[in-house]
């Protein structure tokens, strides 16, 4: 990532106005969203869906960045008019390691996403950090269906291209989740 990309999402947080952040790899979506943090390696977004309604909190990789652009709809306007305005980062968010992010991010929320955007298909998996040491994730995962999945799955941290925690799909899943047995 350029030192003008991150200086465009540092703005961004300064300013608390809506944008558009594209990324690299090839398949990853880009974010709408306002900017709320901005750490060594990783950067938090309240992301906003059609209209500027407020969603998840998702982190990416600040060297994914490649731009950063205005949004020029009224979303951002929208949004300003939002109980939850205006959107703040975690008090406790380490933006510093993918360690110290996914420590951070699994106290928000019962439940984390986990996408590693390097192939096409833009496949989550959702879950509970169960395990976060020595360069690896494992998730037990839930499945769309709220059901449990046998096995944990692990992610190496180098693979992991964003976070999610406190989205729509995540809080009603977690509302309709099987107890683990």
């Amino acid at each position: 990532m350029s030192s003008k990309a991150r200086r465009r999402l540092e703005k961004a947080a300064a300013t608390q106005r809506l944008v558009r952040i594209s990324r690299s790899p090839r398949h990853a979506d880009p974010i709408d969203g306002f900017v709320v943090a901005v750490g060594r390696k990783w950067a938090l977004v309240r992301d906003v869906v059609e209209g500027g309604y407020f969603d998840a909190l998702v982190a990416i990789r600040v060297k994914d960045v490649t731009q950063v652009r205005k949004d020029r709809t009224f979303a951002g306007a929208f949004a300003r008019t939002r109980p939850e305005w205006p959107p703040s980062a975690p008090l406790h968010a380490d933006l510093r390691t993918t360690k110290g992010l996914i420590d951070s991010m699994r106290d928000l929320a019962p439940l984390v996403g986990i996408e590693q955007e390097r192939r096409r298909g833009g496949v989550v998996w959702i879950g509970v950090p169960v395990e976060v040491d020595d360069g690896l994730l494992r998730l037990d995962q839930v499945a769309p269906d709220g059901s449990w999945r046998d096995e944990p799955h692990g992610f190496r941290f180098r693979r992991i291209t964003k976070v999610v925690v406190g989205g729509r799909y995540q809080d009603a899943l977690a509302a309709t989740m099987v107890a683990r047995e």
